[in-house]
Formats: C-alpha cells, structure tokens, sequence
C-alpha cells in the first residue's frame, strides 16, 4: 500500500500560513486531488479552520487550547489514523501552530504505528519579512523552523526595501543553505514549488516544555464593545505575539487579528461564523490578557479571582 505524503506548513505567528495554504489550494495542481487538511491552532476556538475554503478538503482542527505540540501528541496521532481510516486522501496538509517545534511534529508523523501509512513528503516555513528578525533572538521555535524547512516562502516582504528583503534571504541562507527560498506573491511560489522540495529529516531533539514566557488564552464573547476593546488592547499590546478572532462591534462579524503590536479587522462573510478571541502573550499572564479584554465582552464577562 502506498504510503500517504505529508505537506507540512509550518510558521511564526501571522506569518501568513493559512493565506499560503487557501493559495495553494486555490491552484489547479490540487483541484482534482483527494485533500485531508490538519489545522493546529493556539486557541480552542479554530479561527483559522473557519478562513478556509468549503471545498478546502476534509479539515480536521486540533485546537485543545494547547501552544505547545507534545501537549497534543495523542490527539494528532487519533486524527492521522482516522484520516488513513475514513478519508483515505492523495495527500495531507498541516498547518501547525506558530509555535511549533518541527522536531515535535516529524517525531509525531515517525512513530512506528504513523508512518506504516505516512510519509513527510516536505517542510514548508513561511517567514514573516517584518517579524522574523525581531522574534528570533527569543523564539527558539521560529529558529527551529527555518533551519529545518526545506523549502521558504518569504512573505510581507513588500513592506521592506530591495536592500532588507536581500539582506533577510541572506541570512535565512546562513540558517539554513539547503532550503529553497521563495518570495510570497512571485511566480514560483505556487504548489509546483512545493513539489520540487526534497525533504531531510529533522534531528533536533523534540522539545519536554513548553516555551517560557509564553502564554495563550481565549476571550468568549459574540458581541464586543468597540471603545472598550481599543482601551483593553492598548493596554496589552505591547506583550501580545498574536490576537486572532470573529468578533461583532454593533456591525455583524469581523476578523480581528494582530501581529505584535499591529492591529487589523475586516468583515467576516462566512456563515456560522465561531465567535471569540485567541490570544498569545509574551511576559504576561493569561488572567492579565482577559483582565484586559473581558470588559469589552458584552454583557461583561465576570472574571473570577482577578484583582
């Protein structure tokens, strides 16, 4: 029986995989093809498993609220093998958390009972232009995920010169010379490059904990007030890695997210949209995050045990 391949996307925060991931799914190499798609994500809320195509492909989320992936090794593999069992696809994709150690994710896919039916076709990392550098003195994830990509799509890169964008793509060969480097939005950044990645093997050790200093949590709320959410962001912006979610300010749905201290919403068209908020912060508690952001819930949201 042939083995099943395994597309991994993996990412910073906002870095832009799941805009990636809806490109090439939008291109005609995988419109015929039998697709499982495998979200991970920060919160429980699976903001991003909603920003999919409806004919994306059987999508399975993995969102227990967990930032760190051995926290959802068993859940990952029950998914795998149900998705061998029931669905039987050409290919999978995964889109992992921004926070995901690739170690973690190939010694998922490498255990004996996976991989009689899988096979890690390649790893693709998408680099936030704007972030990277900013993040990687930090974040031994995003390290990690560079150095062991096979191949690089670079993204946002039209918010720096000629000059930056060069001087990034030098020093992502620096980290990692063997990965093939690609510009998001270029002519060769489609699934024919994916494809023409040879994957090698992971060997950093798989991570015991999780990332110190980092902390996620969820903000449940359909209706939020506009004044009051403004006031609580300010207050944490300057801690946040990542704010994601479908929020109504009095106007129907919109998509909240941020990217650092970077703030931006548009409307949300899909239907049944799942409300609420995920949040990562850095050097802050969870109970600061939603002291922050609860007044803005309404009706208000009582938080227990805050001062």
């Amino acid at each position: 029986m042939n083995k099943i391949p395994v597309y991994l996307i993996t990412g910073c925060l906002g870095a832009g995989k799941t805009t990636l991931l809806n490109h090439w799914l939008a291109g005609p190499e995988l419109k015929s093809k039998r697709i499982a798609l495998l979200i991970n994500e920060f919160g429980d809320l699976g903001v991003d498993g909603q920003l999919l195509p409806d004919d994306a492909g059987t999508v399975f989320e993995l969102n227990r609220g967990s930032l760190f992936c051995a926290c959802i090794r068993s859940d990952f593999e029950a998914t795998m093998h149900a998705i061998a069992d029931q669905v039987r696809p050409d290919l999978v994709i995964t889109e992992a958390t921004g926070m995901a150690q690739t170690s973690d994710l190939f010694s998922f896919i490498e255990t004996p009972a996976t991989r009689e039916q899988f096979e890690i076709a390649c790893n693709v990392c998408v680099i936030d232009a704007l972030n990277f550098t900013k993040v990687l003195p930090t974040l031994k994830a995003v390290a990690s995920q560079a150095i062991w990509a096979d191949g690089l799509v670079i993204n946002k890169s039209n918010g720096l010169n000629t000059d930056q964008v060069d001087k990034l793509s030098s020093l992502l060969k620096d980290l990692n010379p063997r990965a093939k480097q690609v510009r998001f939005g270029s002519e060769n950044f489609g699934w024919p490059f994916v494809e023409s990645l040879h994957h090698v093997p992971c060997t950093d050790a798989p991570l015991q904990a999780p990332p110190a200093e980092v902390v996620a949590c969820t903000i449940n709320g359909r209706d939020f007030d506009r004044a009051a959410f403004q006031t609580g962001f300010e207050q944490i912006r300057g801690r946040l890695l990542r704010m994601k979610g479908i929020v109504n300010f009095g106007d129907g749905p919109r998509l909240v997210e941020s990217v650092f201290d970077s703030l931006t919403e548009r409307p949300y068209t899909a239907n049944n949209p799942r409300y609420g908020l995920t949040v990562i912060g850095w050097k802050i508690t969870a109970d600061e995050i939603r002291s922050a952001l609860h007044p803005a819930v309404t009706p208000p949201v009582v938080t227990i045990g805050l001062q």
